[in-house]
């Protein structure tokens, strides 16, 4: 019998063909997954057996020991009397693992940047570094011994995560040996002693003597992690470095303090755009002080301009010297006989191949003599010697003076010249050169070849390092003064030269009184030129160039001193080396005078003795004193502030010097010469006990020229007072000091 119910199945019917495919449909679908499940498994111990794994053998690969060199202890650098410049001393440089110390940035930054002496908010923000960044993190400088114990007993002690000794915190920071550069003075002298990055030299001393004050670097191990930062305990020296010899240089720290606080009141009162100052034995080339500005503190060199950290103003700059190249274009004209130093020419404006060229004093000084052209900075008088000169005779001297080449000092980038090549070796520039435009030269080569006037005829390389030391203090290398080349000049060239530049400061004539020191004989000459706008070509109007050069004491230089100023910002109408470059240098020369224990030699009637600096001097107008008698010449000259040397024998004033109309220094001298007649007859004077200067104005003022033999006063002349010549004779004269 069958059942079924309501709706049913029998129970012993036969399964149905649609419930056998499901059932086979489950089982496939359960095979595919176990299979699937299987192939993932196996590809994952695949992956981590042969692609993980040597991901992670190739980690395991970075923590072996690694080896690096062990930077040597660099060489000293000291000054001429043994003080330290730059040394070295031990230092670390600093790896923080960021994994646990992010939570607590705020906080040990707090506790950190009192240590490392550095900003709390830019190490809070160093320390929080993003987590997608390396775990590990540098600090940008390495620390010395004191603030690397510090550092040490900080993470030991986890001060800023009290309570959290689950953490390894000392693990999480690792230091790596190096060498840390020291500069005591900071800016002292920066531009040449240079500074030191990664252990190498990339500026002035550092640079240049690089290889001997780096010495032998040695060797250390230790274990990296993936990222490279040596794991904590490893690190192990395996070969001592051998440390640098040490660089012992010219410069005089107190010569040189004399030339940083000269140049810091400069930079403060003026502010140019670059400066330089070189303070040199002319006798011997040595540098004894030398600084540019824009400067920089070599011990936070990052922190400086591209320009002061490249750039020594003083080694490796060209410009146009202007007026303080007139002296050396004197000496070329003298040398060759192309002029005589007393013969006179009309000041105030000449005409060149069609182009007009003024003095600096409109309208000039009427009529002057060659070494009147020095004393006043004639560009019209200098412009007339180059002519004479001429180009060969004026390329030769610029070879022979060291214009044409580098000086040779041992610093880095140094400068060479930009002169006029043969192609461009007109009249014009021929003139313009005599007055120091048109052409570049940089201030060390101004330095050498004024050394050769100052030394009595050598031109001397200009050298800073003195000796080489090695580490047991043994000298390994000394420098000897380098004469580069002697004898081009006369003895009584020089004299000549050295002469008028002491009477351009120290004389009546003379435009650069505010250098004159009481008691000394200082020879100088100031330049002031102007500087070419790049964009046009052109001259600017109110930018100068503005320097002075000089040597003292003249008849036996201790001291050569060179100042220049790029733009200073003072009134156009102030812009001068006169009123700009002189006070320092003034200052610097007295300072050494002074340190060197040289004492005055004498009176030196100078101006200076009456007025503090050449832009203060009070200039009057000659007047016309012909047809008055001696008393009343006199008298109206006095009333001027003018001093009369009247001569003659009687009658009325019929010859002056200088002519009416002249502006004059206060205090200046003016010559009249008294005839009872008229004729082409004229008497000469008696000269003797008169200097070379009021002789030569004095035979001009007569119509008479001048040859002088030796230097100083008038000891006898080949015409005898009273005796009668004609017009234009010349009157020979010996002079002795």
């Amino acid at each position: 019998m069958k059942y079924s119910g309501q709706g049913g199945r029998s129970l012993n019917s036969k399964t149905s063909p649609k419930a056998i495919r499901r059932k086979k449909a489950r089982i496939w679908t359960l095979q595919v997954v176990m299979v699937a499940t299987l192939s993932t498994v196996v590809w994952r111990v695949y992956d981590v057996q042969h692609v993980y794994g040597r991901q992670l053998e190739k980690s395991a690969n970075g923590v072996v020991d690694v080896t690096k060199p062990l930077l040597a202890p660099r060489g000293a650098i000291l000054d001429a009397q043994g003080n330290e410049l730059a040394y070295d001393v031990p230092a670390y440089y600093v790896d923080i693992q960021l994994q646990y110390l992010r939570q607590y940035a705020t906080t040990a930054a707090s506790i950190l940047a009192p240590i490392l002496g550095t900003s709390q908010s830019d190490l809070t923000k160093l320390l929080s570094e993003d987590e997608q960044k390396d775990e590990w993190i540098e600090l940008p400088t390495p620390v010395q011994e004191p603030v690397q114990a510090k550092l040490q007993q900080a993470f030991a002690t986890h001060a800023w995560a009290p309570g959290k000794s689950s953490i390894a915190w000392s693990n999480q920071i690792t230091f790596s040996p190096t060498e840390q550069r020291v500069y005591p003075y900071g800016s002292f002298a920066a531009n040449t002693i240079g500074y030191v990055s990664k252990g190498t030299g990339q500026s002035g001393v550092e640079l240049e003597y690089n290889k001997v004050l780096s010495g032998t670097n040695g060797e250390l191990t230790y274990k990296q992690d993936p990222t490279g930062v040596p794991l904590p305990g490893t690190v192990k020296v395996v070969k001592p470095s051998k440390p640098g010899d040490t660089v012992q240089l010219t410069i005089d720290d107190t010569i040189q303090g004399y030339v940083e606080n000269q140049m810091d009141e400069l930079i403060k009162e003026y502010h140019p755009e670059h400066a330089a100052i070189i303070v040199e034995n002319p006798q011997t080339g040595a540098i004894l002080a030398i600084s540019s500005r824009p400067t920089f503190d070599p011990n936070e060199y990052w922190d400086a301009s591209s320009t002061a950290l490249s750039q020594n103003w003083a080694v490796s700059s060209a410009f146009e010297p202007g007026s303080t190249f007139k002296p050396f274009v004197l000496s070329a004209a003298l040398a060759t006989n192309s002029i005589n130093l007393y013969a006179t020419f009309q000041s105030g404006e000449t005409v060149v191949d069609g182009q007009t060229i003024h003095d600096w004093l409109w309208g000039g000084w009427g009529t002057l003599t060659y070494q009147e052209a020095l004393e006043k900075s004639s560009n019209v008088g200098f412009s007339k010697i180059a002519l004479a000169l001429g180009w060969p005779n004026m390329n030769k001297y610029l070879n022979l003076f060291g214009f044409t080449q580098p000086t040779g000092i041992d610093l880095p980038n140094e400068a060479t010249s930009l002169l006029f090549p043969k192609s461009y070796q007109n009249s014009i520039e021929l003139a313009t050169t005599g007055f120091g435009q048109g052409i570049a030269v940089t201030p060390l080569q101004q330095v050498a070849a004024m050394g050769v006037i100052a030394n009595g005829g050598k031109l001397m390389r200009p050298y800073i390092m003195q000796k080489v030391i090695a580490p047991n203090g043994k000298v390994v290398e000394q420098t000897s003064p380098k004469v580069v080349r002697q004898g081009f000049l006369p003895q009584n060239v020089i004299q000549e030269v050295s002469h008028t530049m002491v009477l351009d400061v120290s004389g009546p004539q003379g435009i650069d009184t505010g250098a004159a020191i009481k008691g000394y004989e200082i020879a100088g000459k100031t330049g002031t030129a102007q500087i070419v706008d790049p964009q046009t070509g052109q001259y600017y109007q109110n930018r100068f160039e503005t320097s002075f050069i000089g040597f003292a004491p003249a008849n036996d230089p201790k001291v050569l001193v060179y100042v220049t100023l790029y733009w200073p910002k003072t009134a156009p109408d102030e812009q001068w080396g006169s009123t700009v470059a002189i006070p320092p240098a003034r200052a610097i020369i007295q300072d050494c005078l002074n340190y060197y224990h040289i004492p005055p030699t004498g009176a030196v009637s100078s101006l200076a003795d009456e007025t503090k600096g050449a832009g203060q001097v009070k200039y009057v107008e000659t007047p016309s004193i012909v047809g008055m008698s001696s008393s009343e010449a006199e008298a109206k000259l006095q009333s001027l502030g003018l001093k009369a040397t009247i001569s003659g024998d009687g009658g009325v004033v019929t010859k002056q010097w200088p002519q009416p109309g002249i502006e004059v220094a206060e205090g200046s001298k003016m010559y009249g010469v008294l005839q009872s007649g008229t004729g082409s007859q004229i008497a000469v004077p008696n000269l003797q006990g008169l200097s070379l200067r009021d002789a030569t104005d004095l035979l001009a003022a007569l119509g008479l020229t001048i040859d002088p033999q030796g230097s100083g006063y008038v000891t006898s002349q080949s015409v005898a007072a009273g005796q009668t010549v004609s017009a234009g004779s010349t009157v020979r004269v010996t002079l002795q000091p």
